[in-house]
């Protein structure tokens, strides 16, 4: 088989999921739709799309959990980074964009159903596409808008990371990935608080006590700017990560 990377061999691969899933999505499809016709808070419909989501994810290398079945899909003729590329792209593209056709469909036909049961004149509202964000910058509370490549981003993030546990993880890939989340969290977050109290905590200067605290929105002005662009190289890091899992798998 030829190892370079073929647009044709992805194409065929994307196909095989949707002829195998057909019946599956469809479904999924019309029970979203249905949801989205009674939810239309924006908040509760950014976190449906991180939790059904990331199942979503956690479920693409599934095949592993059946050893038969593992065999045969390390068997298809595709390289690892073609099927790398085609979880990605359906648990991360084709994921979000199927959120987003199926909230603007189920917004409107809530809506138009609402107005014809109840004779009222409720007008369209997408607010998901406009939502705003409350944070604060120097003390101060500013109200910013989050367009959907914030949104996006954020969901990419979550998803390689469950994309990455289900590689990882051969049976209960959600619970484990969760589990394992929260504890390098924890052990991060005591990290951190050891440095800080260790740089900036209280000492001894003739005799005198003093306790330095720092207000966490003036220390570092950069921080911020500087996590927003970690959290964008996360994806393609645990993207990588989870291709070497992948290509150590064996039939």
């Amino acid at each position: 088989m030829n190892t370079t990377f073929s647009f044709n061999r992805l194409g065929l691969l994307i196909k095989r999921y949707f002829i195998e899933n057909k019946q599956r999505e469809l479904s999924f499809w019309g029970i979203v739709i249905v949801v989205f016709m009674i939810m239309h808070q924006s908040t509760s419909i950014e976190m449906f799309l991180y939790v059904t989501g990331f199942i979503f994810a956690a479920r693409m290398f599934k095949v592993f959990n059946y050893t038969p079945g593992g065999m045969h899909y390390l068997l298809i003729p595709a390289t690892h980074v073609e099927k790398l590329v085609t979880t990605i792209l359906l648990s991360t593209v084709y994921y979000f964009s199927m959120i987003l056709i199926t909230y603007t469909i189920g917004n409107l036909l809530g809506t138009a159903l609402g107005n014809a049961i109840f004779s009222m004149n409720n007008p369209v509202s997408l607010d998901f596409f406009q939502m705003e964000s409350i944070s604060k910058v120097w003390g101060n509370t500013v109200v910013q808008h989050r367009g959907l490549v914030e949104i996006f981003f954020t969901f990419a993030l979550i998803q390689s990371i469950f994309l990455m546990g289900s590689v990882y993880f051969k049976k209960n890939a959600i619970g484990r990935t969760i589990m394992t989340f929260i504890v390098i969290s924890i052990s991060l977050g005591i990290i951190e608080v050891i440095i800080f109290k260790l740089t900036f905590g209280s000492f001894n200067l003739r005799d005198q006590s003093f306790n330095l605290s720092i207000s966490g929105d003036n220390l570092f002005p950069g921080f911020e700017a500087a996590t927003q662009y970690l959290k964008y190289l996360m994806i393609p890091f645990f993207w990588l990560v989870s291709y070497f899992k992948l290509t150590e798998k064996q039939v």
